[in-house]
């Protein structure tokens, strides 16, 4: 089977504590949600990742429920990445790991996964080394990021003020990919940035070799900049049940759509589609909580009537 997506991450056993109830174990991670809800919308995705022994297999089932190609989960050593991922009263969280895999390196990528159109580079705390990105770049693929885990939101170590003023880390990180993503709350902290400078954030990437910037919002919406076009998505109207996982599904929804369109406005409207439905839902990654395609688009077409 070619591969269109190939996900680049570790994945989680996660415990979530809400402020009303605590979840575990749970399957998480930007490389878990995202690789199953692009399986889910019907693209052919597959996942590079490291687990240790102490991984429980229930949790791996979804992957082969969704149909994700599984060749590039490598078991090595005893741990797997393990964390508490802790929400207050406001929905803020913070990360604490427990243990952690090993890196990611190149050659942990199957070759036959190098034939994929996108892949994305998603890490939890910076277990895809500038390394790995770089003979990704030079291999000529089309990449793709999320910046939560260089030093973004679930980053056990952030920029410092040097770091925050220069941005030559980030700089020199965001040239390899054409398609930057990274939150608000990330974007706090690399920039420091206050309410209304997002649109900036997203130029920035775009003006540091991106073609595609983005950046969520959360409830907002989101805002995206490409070389020539900037606009503003808003959020869908949700039952809102649980945010983990919210960006990561809208990374999901803007790829696979980009993969059919290359067309960034659509791309970004079912994008915020799919998140608005995974919010719907708990538990981590499961497949009853990710969507079809054909339900995006109807909550897309619904929205569309109600105007």
């Amino acid at each position: 089977m070619k591969l269109e997506l190939v996900v680049v991450g570790h994945i989680l056993n996660e415990t979530i504590k809400l402020p009303d109830r605590t979840i575990a174990p749970v399957l998480g991670s930007p490389a878990a949600y995202s690789s199953v809800i692009a399986a889910r919308l019907g693209v052919k995705t597959g996942i590079v990742t490291k687990i240790g022994k102490d991984m429980p297999r229930e949790l791996l089932k979804v992957f082969s429920e969704a149909g994700v190609d599984t060749r590039g989960i490598k078991t090595e050593g005893e741990a797997s990445t393990t964390n508490l991922l802790i929400y207050d009263a406001s929905g803020n969280k913070r990360v604490r790991y427990l243990k952690k895999a090993p890196h990611i390196l190149f050659n942990d990528i199957p070759k036959e996964y190098l034939d994929a159109k996108i892949i994305y580079i998603c890490p939890m705390d910076y277990e895809v080394p500038l390394e790995t990105v770089r003979e990704l770049s030079n291999f000529g693929k089309t990449l793709a990021v999320d910046l939560m885990g260089y030093g973004g939101a679930t980053s056990s170590v952030h920029p410092d003020k040097k770091e925050q003023e220069s941005h030559q880390a980030l700089e020199e990180l965001i040239k390899h990919f054409h398609i930057v993503r990274a939150s608000i709350e990330d974007s706090q902290y690399f920039f420091g940035t206050k309410e209304g400078m997002e649109q900036d954030v997203a130029y920035l990437f775009t003006e540091w070799g991106a073609d595609i910037g983005i950046v969520t919002l959360g409830e907002k919406g989101a805002v995206v900049t490409t070389k020539d076009r900037k606009f503003r998505i808003a959020a869908f109207p949700a039952k809102v049940e649980d945010c983990t996982g919210a960006g990561d599904a809208y990374s999901a929804g803007f790829l696979v759509e980009y993969l059919r369109t290359k067309d960034p406005y659509k791309s970004a409207l079912f994008a915020a589609a799919t998140a608005s439905l995974v919010i719907e839902g708990s538990g981590g990654v499961l497949l009853e909580r990710m969507p079809t395609s054909s339900e995006v688009r109807g909550r897309i077409s619904r929205a569309a009537s109600e105007k």
